[in-house]
Parts: C-alpha cells; structure tokens; sequence
C-alpha cells in the first residue's frame, strides 16, 4: 500500500492564512515603534541643540540671532553651533530668538530675552517647547 507524504492543500491554505493574519497585525506595530523611535531621535536633537544655545549664551553672556519669526524658520535639519548638520527623521523644528516687544513708533527690535526652541512631528502625534 502506497502512503502519501506531505501536506493538502487545505492545511496549506490554513498555514498560508496564518501567516498573513500574523503579519497584518506584526506590520503596524512595528512601524508605530518605528515612528515613536524616529521622534524620540529627533527630540534628543532638539534638546541637544536648546542645550547648545543656553550653554554658549551663559558662557559669553550673549544671545545669538537665529531668528525671530517662528512661522517662517521651520526646518527638517539642526545646524549645531560647531556647523554640524543633524537631519530630522520624522518631524520639524523651529528655533527663534525670543525679545521683549518691538517699539512700535520706531519699529526697533525689543532687547532678546530667551531661546525658544519648538518641534512637532509629522503625523502631529507628538510636540516639544523648550524655553
């Protein structure tokens, strides 16, 4: 008597459907870890670099300009202050020199108070302001 080896193709089609129902739910979890340690890179960079600011203005006790319109300095990269370019993975950030209030009869800048440095993700899920 001849004895068959190997699997139907029923049993075939069920370890086929395991697979796939494994792998829908493997993929999602996976690239949402992806995404949370793509963010927590670009917040360690962003720290970094507000570190970077306050450090260098209470050693010389001067300010550097990076800007003050925060609607219009949003970046997908970090320039450190040694000219190191860091590229942000899953986001953008805005950095700007905070002032008092500008003199509105003579339009003169207000005299710089602080570093305010503010990152969101792209998918919005998650937000940084350091100031």
């Amino acid at each position: 008597m001849k004895r068959n080896r190997g699997f139907t193709l029923m049993e075939m089609l069920i370890v086929v459907a395991i697979i796939a129902v494994l792998a829908a739910i493997a993929i999602p979890v996976f690239n949402g870890s992806l995404h949370k340690a793509k963010v927590a890179a670009d917040m360690a960079n962003v720290r970094a670099y507000y570190a970077e600011l306050q450090t260098q203005y209470i050693t010389t006790g001067e300010y550097i300009d990076i800007g003050d319109d925060m609607h219009l300095n949003w970046r997908r990269e970090i320039k450190f202050l040694d000219g190191t370019t860091v590229q942000m993975q899953a986001g953008t950030v805005s950095a700007i020199l905070e002032r008092e209030r500008t003199d509105p009869t003579s339009g003169q800048k207000g005299a710089p108070i602080g570093y305010q440095v503010y990152y969101i993700c792209d998918k919005g899920d998650h937000e940084l302001l350091l100031e």
